[in-house]
């Protein structure tokens, strides 16, 4: 597991081209899309949850360094200004700090993935509610094609014959 500090990697291409394959819908093998779905969602959502963990470890590192921070700069100022801090300049002084600057740029690397990774789970849940729409166009199509329903009648004719032991 990463330092909170330390920012999440970018998708390799070979994660940005497996990202393209999972939320791309192959209109001729729906069967397969509906098959490999729950892998993928599984998979990014594994992601997801990294990322959201890596995000609130460096927002707690965040509030660390500035609790941190705020005693060393409170004591830095009480002693040049005689005991006289007001908390305007302890944030001003906290906000300048190199130690600060790298906790929040860590904080911002980490949500912006986790923000990144949710986009592509909401993709795959669009995905999900398409090929079913599309599974359910298919079926009313099917129903309405006189070839398919006859078909569809002898197969009900050759089960009842079974059935029936004819």
């Amino acid at each position: 597991m990463p330092s909170p500090t330390t920012a999440p990697q970018l998708p390799s291409d070979d994660e940005g081209q497996y990202l393209r394959e999972c939320v791309r819908i192959e209109s001729s093998t729906l069967e397969e899309e509906f098959i490999r779905l729950p892998g993928d969602l599984a998979y990014w959502n594994h992601q997801y949850s990294r990322a959201y963990q890596t995000y609130l470890m460096a927002k707690n590192d965040l509030e660390r360094v500035a609790a941190s921070c705020s005693i060393i700069i409170r004591t830095q100022l009480g002693i040049e200004n005689k005991g006289k801090v007001t908390i305007s300049e302890v944030e001003q002084q906290l906000v300048m700090s190199a130690d600060y600057q790298r906790a929040k740029g860590a904080e911002i690397v980490a949500e912006a993935e986790k923000v990144r990774l949710y986009g592509v789970l909401d993709a795959l849940l669009s995905k999900r509610d398409m090929l079913i729409s599309l599974g359910a166009h298919m079926r009313q199509e099917m129903q309405n094609d006189p070839t398919i329903k006859r078909g569809l009648a002898v197969e009900s004719e050759v089960r009842r014959a079974r059935r029936d032991g004819l």
